[in-house]
Parts: structure tokens; sequence; C-alpha cells
């Protein structure tokens, strides 16, 4: 093991010795590239609300990590829709001073990218031009222009920002056919179709395919934690597959973080506590999506 470790020295020590620069004249030399620090400013909001778009402004902080480094000729805020590098859009040319506050607004997005809608985001970068010309791209489409793990080696230094969209519940998005996903308690059958009917901006309903005279399932959402709730109600005079169970009820356990509805996704999950006069089966977890 001792003589491999000694080869693999001088090994080395050879490739060392035959690459100096005085060797090879033709090695370039290599640039320092400038690594910016971007941060959202406290003053503005972090989060955009689409149903507040108009007035939404948002505020970066940009500025160079190295105060020491050369600064470079200027800096461009650019931006990027869901993680596409392939369509990158200018927010701001020619920034010059560090630091620099600089605002960008919702109708801004919007103009750029044609559409901005919940579940969107938007990660907010800048393009570096250094003093000799160099250009080093936010989003390049192959590799990374500040190297890989600069983040991590200097202390958490944001390269880039994400503006996500606050997920907003949409009473008409839990409106009208679903498809089945998944029933534990196997009444739903998967791939089925569910109509689902708006009573009122957060309540909605939907009816048990496996009862005797089905009643409406009434649902209430929550629309800032999007939790699902069903108070205990009657849906049916009996089960279809048993009709000594009679008077079959649902309703949701509240502490149950599965009662939810996913905008993003357009799904929604309940767990069913399913009872009947002559006692209770326990949850069930239903899941429903959009068709």
């Amino acid at each position: 093991m001792k003589k491999i470790l000694i080869f693999s020295t001088l090994a080395a020590f050879t490739l060392l010795t035959a690459c100096r620069k005085s060797d090879n004249p033709n090695i370039p030399e290599l640039a320092r590239v400038p690594v910016p620090s971007l941060t959202k400013d406290a003053s503005a909001p972090g989060t955009i609300i689409v149903s507040q778009l108009s007035s939404f402004v948002g505020k970066v902080n940009v500025d160079v990590f190295f105060k020491s480094d050369v600064l470079p000729k200027k800096m461009d805020l650019v931006v990027i829709k869901n993680g596409d590098i392939t369509n990158v859009k200018v927010l701001k040319t020619d920034i010059t001073t560090y630091p620099s506050s600089v605002s960008f607004t919702g109708p801004q997005l919007l103009t750029l990218f044609g559409s901005v809608q919940t579940c969107d985001y938007f990660d907010v970068g800048v393009n570096i031009t250094s003093q000799s010309g160099n250009l080093y791209e936010a989003f390049p489409s192959v590799g990374n222009s500040y190297g890989a793990g600069v983040a991590g080696q200097f202390g958490g230094v944001k390269t880039f920002l994400t503006y996500s969209t606050k997920v907003e519940y949409f009473p008409e998005v839990y409106s009208g056919t679903f498809t089945v996903v998944s029933d534990e308690f196997e009444d739903f059958a998967v791939g089925s179709d569910v109509e689902l009917t708006q009573i009122s901006p957060t309540k909605f309903s939907f009816t048990q395919p496996a009862v005797k005279n089905p009643l409406p399932i009434i649902v209430t959402v929550n629309p800032e934690t999007l939790a699902i709730s069903i108070p205990k109600q009657k849906i049916g005079d009996w089960f279809l597959w048993q009709p000594a169970y009679t008077n079959p009820n649902v309703a949701t356990v509240p502490s149950n973080v599965k009662n939810k509805v996913s905008p993003c996704d357009e799904t929604l999950t309940i767990s069913f506590n399913y009872t009947v006069d002559q006692g209770g089966f326990g949850e069930y977890v239903l899941v429903l999506k959009k068709k």
C-alpha cells in the first residue's frame, strides 16, 4: 500500500511540474466571477397573492457579497417562471450601485409572462457583466455561473430569490366532475366520477354512491387553511351492500390533517368517520381529483 502511495505522489509531482504556466503559455487566466448577494426587502411582501396581483410590489436588495472584489460593470435583474430557464425575462437593466433596492410589480410579471396563476412561482436573479465585458447569467442553459455550492460555501449567500404565489381557495375549482383516485372504504369505485355541487363560496356537496336514498354530504372549506370539515350528518337510509346497517353517517375529525383541498393539484382528501345505528367503522380516506 505504501508503494502505491509513493508512486501516486511521484506521478502527481510529475504532472504538476509538467503543467507550469511557463510550459504552456496558452493556458487562459482564470477570472473571478463577482458573487451577488440578493435579499428580499423586509418592507415589501415576499409572497404573491394572485387575487391582489395589481397591487403587488416586490423589492429586491441587490448587492455584491465580497466587498473587496472588483465590482461588476453592471447587473441586470431577471426572472423566470416555474423554473423554466429557457424563458428568462428582464425586470431591470443597468444596476451599477451596490447595494440597490430594485422594485418589480405584479402587472409587470403579467406583461412579461402573459398569466400569473395560483401555484406559479418566480425565481429572480441577476445577470452580471464584468468589467472586462464577460456575461455571467443568473439562469444559464448549462452549468452554474457562480460554481456549484457557492451558497453553502459562503454562509447562505442568495444568488436568486423565489417568489411563490399564495395558494388560495377558488370555489369554482371545487365544482363539477371529479374522478375517484382512491377510497379506503371501497364504496367509491376508483376511476368513477363524482359530481361536486357548489352551495356557497365555502361549501360544496356530493353524494355517497353505495347507500339507499343518498343525501348530500355537505363539505365546508376554510379558505385560509384549506382544511375540510364535515359535521356528523346522515348520508342515506342504509348501505346497499348491507341493509342491516341503517342510518349511515359521516363526519371528519377536526385534528386530522388529511382533510384538505389542494388547489395546485385540484384534489381533495377527506378522512371519513363512518357510523351506523349498529356501531362505527372508523376512519377511511377518500381522494378525488378534478377531471
